[in-house]
């Protein structure tokens, strides 16, 4: 069983594009779409807010407020949105009251980038929905002082539709697709669910509003959408319980879910940093932090089809699958040597910058700083039994050969990788 399978929705490129591929082919197949649905009309317009709902449920329990906070927009604006259906229609109050709405959809959908991540029922939460609530109120008032004015001026100045692409404003459509395109390099560039979730309804919110007056498609949109949030609340979820947030290695859970299915020919390496303890005492948490940061990057680029965790502190695991203790030795000899032979620097404590998770260590020149080299201790051990040359052995008994063979390499001088074979 491995747990990689996931790491394909953790990705950047991933959660820009799968989105925009999904809107793209619904553009290209909704006639057709829309003529296989035509029997079921009456779920297609309900099951939006049945997703949005669950989405809304689970995003209080699972930690992920701007999911919730975003599902919640969503619902509010579906049901505007197909009320509001035959915009030619409409008075002109109605006209300006749909343009408002939808104007303030995804600016507020947007503005969320910028908040913290706080759960829906929280303060903080409740403070963003009473600032949606003043947005109503404003907008109502504003539009009871407009109910006896001519607003018809607005269409011919600012709120033309271009006809051969939508009849919704072009102006409006035209934000929209902005904002949505700068969620999407804000995605690629911090490349985190909170953000994601954002784009996500950014790109069916702006489908919706090109399709509005078209049966069923802002349905659609909106279901999609919903979909895109749960898949969102289940991979963040197992990120938080498989994945270690300082390395973004695999976590000591996943490699325990992973023992507890592996059988057969494995090799195990336990990693340790040398002198960890004194390093962070000299240089600092935060430096001690990038230290393990660097460690897991270049661990990240083992060779032999090597699964790489961390096991806790200082401490690695590196999984071998089908190979025998003896066939991992130049694999992790070279790992040993990279990490070794790379000049880590050490700027002055009060030059050094804020660094965050996705920091990475550069040797450059900048103010006081002196130079280091880490090294590491690696112990190896397999599944096979050398009395009964079978890789029979149980994990446990593996762990312990492989924790017995570090502690050898540690007592023979550090920075080697000593392998140990059961007698």
């Amino acid at each position: 069983m491995s747990l990689f399978s996931f790491a394909l929705f953790r990705s950047a490129l991933f959660r820009v594009f799968f989105p925009l591929l999904l809107a793209v082919q619904l553009c290209l197949s909704s006639e057709s779409l829309l003529i296989l649905l035509s029997p079921y009309q009456n779920l297609i317009s309900t099951f939006p807010y049945i997703m949005l709902s669950v989405v809304i449920f689970l995003s209080q329990p699972f930690n992920q407020g701007a999911t919730g906070l975003v599902a919640l927009l969503m619902v509010v604006s579906l049901y505007l949105i197909q009320n509001y259906v035959g915009i030619d229609d409409l008075t002109d109050i109605q006209r300006f009251t749909f343009c408002l709405l939808v104007f303030a959809l995804p600016v507020n959908l947007f503005l969320i980038h910028f908040l913290p991540e706080k759960r829906l029922l929280s303060r903080f939460g409740i403070n963003y929905l009473l600032f949606i609530l003043f947005q109503v109120v404003w907008c109502w008032l504003l539009l009871e002082q407009l109910t006896n004015e001519n607003v018809s001026w607005l269409w011919s100045a600012y709120l033309k539709p271009l006809p051969s692409l939508s009849s919704s404003p072009l102006l409006l459509i035209i934000i929209s697709m902005a904002l949505t395109l700068v969620s999407g390099f804000i995605v690629l560039f911090r490349n985190s669910n909170f953000d994601h979730t954002i784009f996500i309804n950014l790109v069916f919110c702006t489908l919706a509003l090109v399709f509005f007056d078209t049966p069923a498609i802002p349905a659609i949109c909106f279901s999609l959408a919903a979909t895109l949030l749960l898949l969102s609340i289940i991979t963040s979820s197992h990120e938080l319980a498989f994945i270690d947030q300082l390395t973004e290695l695999q976590g000591r859970r996943a490699l325990e879910i992973e023992m507890e299915h592996i059988n057969g020919l494995y090799t195990i390496a336990m990693l340790d940093v040398d002198h960890f303890k004194q390093f962070n005492d000299s240089y600092g948490h935060r430096t001690g932090d990038e230290v393990l940061r660097l460690v897991a990057q270049i661990m990240k680029q083992t060779e032999g089809n090597a699964s790489v965790f961390r096991y806790g502190g200082e401490e690695f695991i590196i999984l071998f699958k089908g190979k025998n203790s003896n066939q991992c030795l130049p694999y992790l000899n070279e790992l040993r040597s990279k990490i070794a032979n790379y000049d880590l620097v050490i700027r002055d404590h009060h030059e050094r910058p804020i660094l965050d998770k996705d920091a990475k260590i550069y040797s450059q020149d900048v103010g006081e700083h002196k130079t280091v080299n880490i090294t590491v201790s690696i112990g190896v051990a397999d599944s096979i039994n050398a009395r009964t040359k079978r890789h029979d052995l149980g994990t446990d008994e593996v762990f312990k050969a492989a924790d017995k063979a570090l502690y050898r390499a540690k007592s023979g001088g550090r920075n080697r990788v000593t392998n140990l074979r059961f007698a």
